[in-house]
C-alpha cells in the first residue's frame, strides 16, 4: 500500500532559479507538481498497519474447528481413546504376555573362588658348569658349629682336591635333611682403599661352592650366597679368605643337624 504525505508549497520556478544563481551554484534541477486537492481528500487518518493481532485472530479461528472435533471425538461414545486409556491398554497387554513371577525354592549357592593357576616350569634350570679342581690351589677344610669352613688362597677362588671333597660331604649332609637350607657366607681379604675387589672375589668363591652343591643334586632354591665383611677382631682360627657353609633347618621343625663328617686336611697355603 502506498502512503501519500503532504508536501509543503514550493516557490515558483523563476524565483527558485534566481535564488540558485545568486548562491553561485547550479545543481541539477527538478520540477515537482503537486495536487493539493488530492492530498486534502486523504485526511489525517493513517492506514492500519499489518500487525500480529489480526494474524493471531485468524489462527485462532482456524484452530477452533479442529479443537472442537477432537473434543467431540473424546467425549462421544465410540470416539478415539484418550492418552490415559491408551496407556492403560498398553500396560494390560504387556501384563498379559509377561511371564509369571516365581520364587526359587532355595537361595543360590555361594560363589566359589578358585586359586589362580601358576605356571611352574616342568624342568629345572640348567646347572652351572662344573668347577675345575686345581691341584696346587691353597685351601683347607675345617668343621665349625653347624657346618663346614673352606679356606682359599689370597686372591684366588680355586679349590683343591681336599676342599672339593669337603663340598661333596656338605652336599651329602643336605640330602639327609631335604627341608634344610644352606647359607654360604663368603669373605675375602683386601686393602681399605679398594673395597670392591675383595667383595667381587668373595662372591666368586661363594658361587664356586654353590655350583659344586648344585651339581651334586642340591636344588638352587635351598642355597643362599652372602658376601660378608671380614670382622676386625678375626683371630688366627678364622682366615679372612674363606667360605662358611652353614646348614640351617626350617624354623619350627624338630630336625637335628647331623654331626659333620671327618674331613681331610689339605695342603697349607
Amino acid at each position: 500500500m502506498r502512503i501519500h504525505r503532504p508536501v509543503p508549497a514550493l516557490p515558483s520556478t523563476g524565483l527558485l532559479l534566481v535564488w540558485l544563481l545568486g548562491a553561485g551554484t547550479v545543481p541539477a534541477l527538478a520540477q515537482v507538481t503537486t495536487n493539493q486537492g488530492a492530498l486534502d481528500s486523504l485526511g489525517t487518518q493513517a492506514p492500519a498497519a499489518h500487525g500480529t493481532a489480526g494474524h493471531d485472530a485468524a489462527a485462532r479461528g482456524h484452530r477452533a474447528p479442529h479443537a472442537q472435533r477432537h473434543t467431540a471425538a473424546r467425549t462421544q461414545p465410540g470416539g478415539r481413546a484418550t492418552a490415559t486409556q491408551a496407556r492403560a491398554q498398553a500396560q494390560a497387554r504387556a501384563a498379559a504376555h509377561a511371564p509369571a513371577a516365581t520364587i526359587p525354592a532355595a537361595p543360590p549357592p555361594p560363589p566359589v573362588f578358585r586359586a589362580p593357576v601358576i605356571n611352574v616350569p616342568l624342568h629345572p634350570p640348567p646347572p652351572p658348569p662344573p668347577v675345575a679342581v686345581v691341584q696346587t690351589a691353597a685351601g683347607t677344610v675345617s668343621p665349625i658349629p653347624g657346618g663346614t669352613r673352606i679356606s682359599f688362597g689370597a686372591g684366588s677362588a680355586d679349590v683343591n682336591p681336599a676342599t672339593m671333597q669337603g663340598l661333596h660331604d656338605f652336599a651329602t649332609r643336605m640330602k639327609a635333611d631335604p627341608l634344610a637350607r644352606a647359607d654360604l657366607d663368603a669373605t675375602s681379604s683386601g686393602v681399605p682403599d679398594d673395597p670392591s675387589t675383595p667383595r667381587r672375589l668373595a662372591l666368586a668363591r661363594g658361587l664356586a661352592a654353590r655350583a659344586v652343591l648344585i651339581n651334586d643334586g642340591i636344588a638352587s632354591t635351598r642355597i643362599y650366597v652372602r658376601v660378608m665383611d671380614v670382622p676386625a677382631t678375626a683371630d688366627a682360627a678364622a682366615p679372612p679368605d674363606r667360605v662358611d657353609l652353614l646348614l640351617s633347618p626350617v624354623p619350627g621343625s624338630d630336625t637335628t643337624i647331623p654331626a659333620p663328617m671327618p674331613v681331610a686336611k689339605g695342603p697349607a697355603p
